[in-house]
């Protein structure tokens, strides 16, 4: 009881990383709870009126034509939060988004999104790239006159949208796991976040008063 596969996806399709070979993963994993990285606010839009579309929402929405499954938002709203310092989060990344080593580095992530699809956006490869993708980040930023208010709201940044939403999403996960009995979940994050959750999920372990069995999808 209580298996969770956790896979890395992107909101957006490129390539190979598309609904339908997202849809061709749920299929054959055949879950009867997914949990999604999205706000309990935001459920309707993607499932019932069906107003807001993502690449897990379409993917989703077509095993939903034929399986019985659960479906759990487990993010948060952050949207008032992130609003707070949503001009300075454009400064940040003015300068990153510019510079010629962080267009390559991207460049070379989505060429390989568009060939290898969800293979790549769970493997080891993909982990490293987001380690280089944070040093150079931290990098640029460091070459900017002002590096130490810049530095801040970065942190800032890296604290709301990351550790926030994710301890919350961990948070709601185990909950409903205390709460539910099921046999195969899969959980649905963007893959940018899986560097920094797995850690998350082994000291979840050790502290939750119920143990999950956690595969993370490495593809084929």
């Amino acid at each position: 009881m209580h298996n969770i596969i956790l896979i890395g996806t992107a909101h957006n399709e490129k390539g190979q990383c598309n609904s339908d070979e997202l849809f061709k993963i749920i299929k054959f994993i055949n879950p009867d709870v997914i949990f999604d990285e999205i706000p309990f606010s935001n459920f309707n839009e993607y499932y019932v009126t069906k107003t807001q579309r993502s690449l897990e929402s379409d993917a989703i929405n077509q095993y939903l034509k034929n399986h019985d499954v659960k479906i759990l938002p487990v993010d948060i709203d952050i949207s008032q939060e992130s609003s707070i310092y949503k001009n300075e989060i454009s400064n940040i990344f003015y300068p990153i988004f510019k510079n010629e080593d962080f267009i390559k580095l991207d460049n070379e992530k989505d060429e390989l999104m568009i060939k290898e699809g969800f293979r790549y956006l769970n493997s080891n490869e993909f982990l490293d790239f987001l380690e280089k993708k944070m040093v150079l980040e931290k990098q640029i930023l460091e070459s900017e006159p002002d590096k130490d208010r810049l530095l801040s709201i970065y942190k800032l940044f890296q604290i709301t949208e990351h550790d926030k939403r994710e301890n919350a999403m961990l948070q709601n996960i185990y909950k409903y796991s205390i709460e539910n009995r099921y046999k195969q979940a899969v959980f649905l994050i963007g893959s940018e976040h899986r560097k920094s959750i797995i850690p998350k999920i082994a000291g979840y372990e050790k502290q939750s008063t119920i143990k999950l069995n956690w595969t993370m999808y490495v593809g084929k």
